[in-house]
């Protein structure tokens, strides 16, 4: 469907511009001489590895280019904390296009600066179930430009699987140095892949804009100030009968974001029966979190630090948390709880105490319990032939007899805290293995509930909806759709411009610019509303319009790190999605 309306699309506006200029183009499908870009330095359409994990500064050059207006440099900079086998960008060709084909790439590369400096293009076919998961780090770097270089074209070529998902393809550096790359072709079969134009979509006419607004909920305010709620009323519209509704977060760290949330998990939970909050956090420190806002016990500055990661270290979810005890101070009404699993040493303790009067299971789990600590020889890379005997050794104390005969309550726990641990090293071959166990998480709580309404909080690439084109990776909301049908919603946020919070050599706040011509947040920001919800529901039931164009527009995702990761597909991903224009960085509790 989706590419049906593309095609429709592109007729349009040559119908449009038909005896004009050629109409603007914001991209290319794949870029392929870096000619398009969404600032000064970020191309269009590529994903450029982690600074943080590559030591590689990825930036686009004006002044050193083989073709056309600039090339893509990758610099070495400085040796990361997690050394990754190369650096440079990466795409991925989806399997219908590929799969079972010869599969062809070439382009110009120049190096410098040489030291065991490797540089050039590479092919690697995935196969769900058989490609190894250390898969991105197995492009061959040996084949590349050595030394230090003039421009050179460089090519290579693999026969894809036959049952391919698809097909990753990139441009790598490994050693100390600098290499520019420019100018690639494709080719599946011998036949040059011909690059479609996608035109830019900058300044809404009109009528997009009275479309657009057909589909617009405007909020008063992103503050839990105690005044009017009536603007958060559309919410038992859309959110209906659902049993979970997730709510994203296009960055980590945005006050504003936070802010929000806040104001509608009160309103869900004092109007609409909402009586469980979810967190991406470690579950048994999520729970020991409970005991504060249902008992008040413990300090909640310390509970909220000891769920690990940063994100949660606001005084944004401070206030949300002494507000679910002020909320809980008569009788219990919200649970506070997690659904991650990737620290496994607590989740091991937690088991080990659920096995208090299990004599034989206990010895086994701790015998689990010493082999763990061998489980990661160097940071997040698990063992994988440990991994699968723990494993192993796991399902076995699952069918214990004297797991068997504990009461209902503590076998429960006990299996889901092996269940976990599972799930934790399933990494080991599952792409998927946080966002397939956070939803068999949720899930668990949520059968445990079975009348409960929940709040689910994470990052929008863990609530989304979408599979994607290449099949890589499905999170977490996918799996939820897939449990709980129409019981599960999934909203996502966008921001204009303003600060955020990330990690780099410390925690600070950095800039988010003013998006660029012909990204999505541009063009909502042309609606002039400040805050707003954008009903992408609706508008699929109703095959908008402007659902011609929408997809194809990008939209900026930043995870703990600053790197910005674009995405595109908007109304595949989300249910809803809440536009913020300006933001500031989260407040960071001193500990």
């Amino acid at each position: 469907m989706r590419h049906l309306y593309i095609d429709k699309f592109i007729l349009s506006v040559a119908i449009v511009f038909a005896g004009c200029t050629q109409p603007p183009i914001y991209s290319t499908e794949y870029n392929l001489d870096f000619e398009y870009t969404k600032n000064d330095s970020v191309p269009t359409k590529w994903t450029l590895r982690n600074f943080s994990f590559t030591g590689y500064d990825l930036a686009l050059d004006r002044r050193i280019k083989r073709h056309g207006r600039m090339s893509l440099r990758a610099q070495w900079k400085e040796q990361p904390a997690t050394v990754a086998s190369w650096g440079g960008f990466q795409n991925f060709l989806p399997g219908e296009l590929v799969a079972g084909k010869e599969l062809e790439i070439s382009g110009w590369v120049k190096t410098k600066d040489s030291v065991n400096i490797c540089a050039g293009y590479g092919i690697f076919s995935y196969v769900p179930g058989k490609t190894p998961m250390d898969f991105l780090s197995r492009i061959d770097t040996i084949g590349g430009i050595r030394g230090t270089s003039d421009w050179i074209r460089y090519t290579t070529r693999q026969k894809i699987d036959d049952d391919a998902s698809c097909a990753l393809i990139a441009g790598f550096i490994s050693g100390k140095g600098t290499a520019w790359f420019d100018d690639m072709e494709i080719r599946i079969d011998g036949r040059t892949y011909d690059d479609r134009e996608i035109p830019l979509i900058s300044e809404l006419s009109d009528a997009d804009k009275r479309e657009l607004h057909r589909y617009v909920y405007p909020l008063r305010t992103c503050e839990s100030d105690g005044g009017d709620t009536q603007d958060l009323d559309i919410l038992r519209q859309l959110v209906g009968e659902c049993r979970v509704v997730g709510l994203g977060e296009d960055t980590h760290g945005t006050s504003e974001i936070y802010k929000l949330k806040n104001r509608m998990i009160r309103y869900l939970a004092e109007n609409e029966g909402f009586d469980t909050f979810a967190l991406e956090a470690n579950m048994p420190e999520s729970y020991r979190m409970n005991d504060y806002t249902v008992g008040g016990e413990g300090d909640p500055k310390r509970l909220i630090q000891g769920m690990y990661v940063w994100p949660w270290w606001t005084e944004e979810m401070l206030s949300l948390a002494e507000w679910m005890k002020d909320y809980n101070a008569s009788k219990p009404k919200i649970v506070f709880t997690g659904v991650d699993m990737q620290m496994y040493p607590t989740l091991m303790k937690n088991l080990q105490l659920r096995l208090a009067g299990c004599p034989g299971a206990r010895r086994t789990a701790a015998t689990i319990a010493g082999e763990l600590q061998r489980i990661c020889p160097k940071p997040y890379e698990v063992d994988p032939q440990l991994a699968e005997k723990l494993d192993g050794d796991l399902r076995r104390l699952a069918a214990d007899r004297e797991i068997a005969s504990l009461p209902e309550e503590e076998r429960a726990w006990a299996l889901q805290y092996i269940d976990m641990l599972r799930q934790y090293l399933s990494q080991r071959y599952d792409w998927d293995w946080r966002d397939r166990g956070m939803a068999e998480n949720m899930a668990w709580i949520m059968n445990r509930r079975p009348t409960s309404k929940a709040v689910l909080w994470a990052h929008n690439q863990h609530i989304n909806l979408r599979e994607g084109a290449v099949k890589l990776i499905r999170p977490m909301g996918f799996y939820l759709k897939e449990h709980f049908g129409d019981g599960y919603c999934s909203v996502g946020f966008v921001c204009y411009e303003g600060t955020y919070t990330a990690w780099k050599n410390g925690l600070r706040a950095f800039d988010l610019p003013v998006p660029a011509s012909g990204m999505l947040e541009y063009v909502l920001g042309q609606l002039d509303e400040p805050l707003f919800i954008l009903d992408l529901k609706k508008m699929r039931e109703e095959n908008s319009p402007v659902l011609l164009w929408l997809d194809d527009l990008e939209f900026r995702e930043i995870g703990a790190t600053p790197e910005i990761f674009y995405q595109a597909g908007i109304s595949e991903a989300f249910d809803y999605l809440i536009f913020i224009r300006k933001t500031s960085a989260s407040h960071i509790l001193k500990f």
